[in-house]
């Protein structure tokens, strides 16, 4: 999502959102307006240490429904889990305009934009980053919630390369019928193949799909579906199997190939879980902790 520049945003000095100050305009989209933002009590040359999500106040009624509920859903989610990989919920409301959630500026940036500065790095960071991811997701399955908006975009790497997992906006309890937009195209380059029927329900094998997609686009810079259009996306995911890690890159150790594999399934009951996943993910990584074998990205 990126910044429009006729976009007309209120002046720092004139916005007061209850109890924060806005700063600087972050990002701005169909959906939402992203600010830096400090409470309103604190000085001037006090940094602004949080992020203000807005609900675009210029939505139509139905529009208007659909981002409150995405960001009601990010909001459930961010306040429940609690666990050091994923962003976390500091005020919110909800209930009235303007409508808005909080939570803490993280420095950094995200996974695809390390990627796309970025000429290479070592299998041993990348599978680090791998296996946080994992921690994260599964730290939401504890709590019932699948994610279900897993992309290298919504992957923060902080300056030491702690990730934090944001994009809890399509999530849904486990079993839920589940609201999909089927309308990003990085999006649906990770999306299982099972979550473009229209009868879909939440399944936390799906995010274990996303997972493995992740995972192979890391290695080999290639998601395993790609297409022009999220409908061709969503036909090579159901009906065409993709090149096996391996192949793609032949550095990839072998047992995070066979567990791509597995986790790449298109029958969702054939999948590991994720917490089998991240077991997988543990014991590879303290295998090539010290693995200087360099990836190009």
């Amino acid at each position: 999502m990126q910044l429009k520049s006729e976009t007309q945003f209120p002046s720092p000095d004139q916005r007061i959102v209850s109890y924060w100050k806005l700063g600087r305009a972050v990002t701005a989209g169909r959906w939402y307006q992203i600010f830096r933002a400090k409470p309103k009590s604190l000085g001037d040359q006090s940094p602004f240490d949080y992020v203000i999500k807005m609900v675009n106040p210029h939505l139509k009624s139905a529009q208007l429904q659909f981002a409150l509920d995405r960001l009601g859903r990010e909001a459930i989610a961010t306040e429940q889990i609690g666990h050091s990989n994923v962003i976390r919920l500091l005020d919110a409301e909800l209930d009235r305009a303007p409508f808005f959630l909080v939570q803490p500026w993280m420095p950094g940036s995200s996974f695809d934009r390390f990627q796309s500065t970025t000429t290479q790095t070592t299998l041993n960071r990348l599978i680090w980053v791998a296996r946080q991811v994992a921690e994260a997701i599964y730290a939401g399955h504890e709590k019932g919630r699948v994610h279900l908006g897993l992309d290298p975009s919504h992957v923060l790497l902080g300056r030491t390369g702690r990730v934090t997992m944001i994009g809890w906006s399509q999530s849904h309890p486990v079993g839920e019928l589940a609201w999909m937009p089927h309308d990003q195209l990085q999006l649906a380059m990770y999306t299982a193949p099972e979550c473009f029927q229209t009868s879909y329900r939440a399944d936390f094998a799906s995010d274990v799909y996303s997972l493995g997609a992740f995972i192979y686009k890391a290695l080999s810079q290639k998601a395993p579906n790609v297409g022009q259009t999220v409908k061709s996306i969503a036909e090579a995911a159901t009906n065409s199997a993709a090149v096996d890690l391996m192949i793609r890159q032949p550095l990839c150790p072998p047992a995070l190939f066979r567990l791509v594999r597995k986790m790449l399934d298109k029958n969702p009951a054939k999948r590991p879980t994720m917490r089998s996943a991240l077991e997988s993910l543990i014991a590879i990584e303290i295998e090539h902790l010290c693995d200087p074998t360099l990836i190009a990205l």
